[in-house]
């Protein structure tokens, strides 16, 4: 009766082989599980980053396009209103300057003839744009890859876009030709080309700068010319 007992439990044991292999074989299966979840997550990292760089880039480059296509205007055709060159820091240039990496436009939005620098509007009647500024316009030691817009404000140079690695301004005459000196030839500017790159926030993903650039041609300076 023992003898019986003792062989029917040998019979449904396991032995330590047989355990360490189960083992072995879970332990695989898990990993292969843990590596798959991983490159799913990798993956989608990937993906939404990129995206987010896209979505930077389409409405930083669409807001730059639209505030320079009005660059100019005047609703009763006063002068003095275009492209201008103020690298000064303190109010009310605040580093308004129109180089190779900085922007700076005005119109007549309410039609008084004046470019107003406070009150009703004013905001509508600047555009600049500049990267790596601190809130008084002038230039960070470290670049914060923050792009900015001019604002009549107290803060003179609000963020509206991140990751923005860099940020270049190429401009044109009427016959479609390179401005070299864009700051010594204002009155002469027809169009800009702007050239934005986006870089990743998170550089482990291993994802590309992505770059876009946009022709824009000024419709209310004395010769348009159209793309």
């Amino acid at each position: 009766m023992t003898k019986n007992i003792q062989k029917r439990f040998g019979q449904s044991g396991m032995t330590l082989v047989e355990t360490l292999v189960a083992m072995a074989i879970s332990g695989l299966i898990v990993s292969a599980i843990y590596s798959l979840f991983q490159t799913h997550h990798r993956i989608a990292a990937r993906q939404s980053q990129t995206t987010l760089m896209q979505q930077e880039l389409h409405s930083a480059a669409a807001l730059i396009s639209e505030e320079l296509r009005m660059c100019g205007f005047s609703a009763q055709g006063s002068p003095g209103f275009g492209f201008s060159h103020k690298p000064g820091i303190a109010a009310p240039d605040y580093g308004r300057a129109t180089t190779g990496s900085a922007v700076y436009c005005s119109q007549d939005w309410n039609a008084d003839g004046i470019a107003n620098e406070n009150g009703s509007g004013c905001l509508r009647e600047h555009a600049g744009f500049r990267l790596n500024v601190a809130d008084d316009g002038s230039a960070k030691k470290i670049p914060d890859h923050v792009l900015r817009k001019y604002d009549t404000g107290f803060v003179a140079w609000q963020p509206f876009s991140t990751n923005i690695g860099d940020l270049h301004f190429i401009y044109f005459d009427a016959g479609g030709e390179i401005i070299t000196e864009p700051h010594a030839h204002t009155q002469n500017i027809r169009g800009v080309r702007v050239e934005i790159t986006a870089i990743p926030s998170k550089l482990h993903l291993g994802i590309g700068n992505r770059t876009l650039s946009t022709m824009v041609w000024c419709r209310n300076t004395e010769m348009e010319k159209m793309p």
